[in-house]
């Protein structure tokens, strides 16, 4: 019976996890019907339409979050990480630390003789849409993955293996990306666990927007990287050379081990300075009752 109710208090996340994802789905259709019948008229500029499907994606794990909300009223957004105050000083905190260490990762490369930067143009208005497409794309999926799902996890797992299995769904919603390598994969969860375990400590996920922006956006449009397998060219086009582990060959800087020494310092930087960092009523709760 004891074993039973241990079994029972740690599937709990799991199937918190499951109705989060059918939620998603719920509010998916609207818009699956939207595009069947063909209500809005055709686009033919590729960015905007992906622009638009992207603030699509954002409004229906809203509309997830909200439902989870109505069925667990003692949960709101401040509770899952997302908070208005503060937010902007936290979102440009990540982008400024993002940035730094996605050039540090591209300067090591190029002085290492793993990149060369050759001439590429772009509009200022193309720079816009991808700053727009990038905003977006960090909104979604911070909020679907480092929001009600993270603070599912942290409730009645160790931290550590929430941070884990955070990053590996983070990496798995990734395996479909074009030219993945076991590198990629594995720095896409590192990724996903710095996100998590800054997310915990700041209890404010403007800081993972902020990050995850910064490091799409300087990848594909400051460096012209190609972004987890994904052509891209921005001010300038960044063509690796050598062996693929170093440079990142075809999947982009995320390739590199660079990239994984860079990222296992920021973790390990992250978790020395302040521990996991996470203090929250529910978990404090929880584990008495363990």
């Amino acid at each position: 019976m004891i074993e039973d109710s241990k079994l029972g208090y740690y599937l709990v996340p799991v199937l918190k996890i499951w109705l989060f994802m059918f939620f998603l789905l719920l509010c998916t259709i609207p818009f699956g019907l939207v595009l069947q019948f063909n209500f809005l008229p055709s686009i033919s500029t590729p960015i905007v339409s992906d622009i638009i499907a992207q603030f699509s994606l954002v409004t229906i794990v809203l509309g997830a979050l909200l439902m989870v909300f109505k069925v667990f009223p003692d949960l709101d957004f401040y509770q899952v990480f997302i908070k208005r105050a503060s937010a902007l000083p936290e979102f440009f905190k990540g982008v400024a630390l993002g940035l730094v260490l996605m050039l540090l990762c591209a300067l090591l490369l190029y002085v290492n003789g793993n990149v060369v930067f050759e001439k590429a143009n772009i509009s200022g208005d193309m720079v816009c849409l991808y700053f727009l497409y990038f905003l977006m794309i960090s909104v979604f999926e911070e909020f679907l993955f480092r929001s009600y799902p993270l603070f599912a996890l942290a409730e009645r797992y160790p931290l550590w293996f929430a941070i884990l299995v955070n990053g590996l769904l983070f990496a798995f919603a990734h395996f479909a990306n074009p030219g993945i390598t076991v590198l990629g994969a594995l720095n896409i969860t590192l990724a996903g666990m710095l996100f998590a375990l800054y997310t915990l400590q700041k209890r404010n996920i403007a800081w993972a927007v902020g990050v995850h922006f910064a490091w799409n956006f300087t990848q594909a449009v400051v460096l012209g990287y190609n972004l987890s397998g994904n052509k891209m060219s921005g001010f300038v086009k960044a063509v690796p050379k050598g062996l693929d582990y170093f440079s990142g060959g075809e999947f982009g800087i995320e390739g590199s081990v660079v990239c994984t020494v860079f990222l296992i310092g920021s973790i390990s930087w992250l978790f020395y300075s302040r521990g996991f960092g996470f203090s929250g009523p529910s978990i404090q709760e929880d584990n008495e009752t363990e």
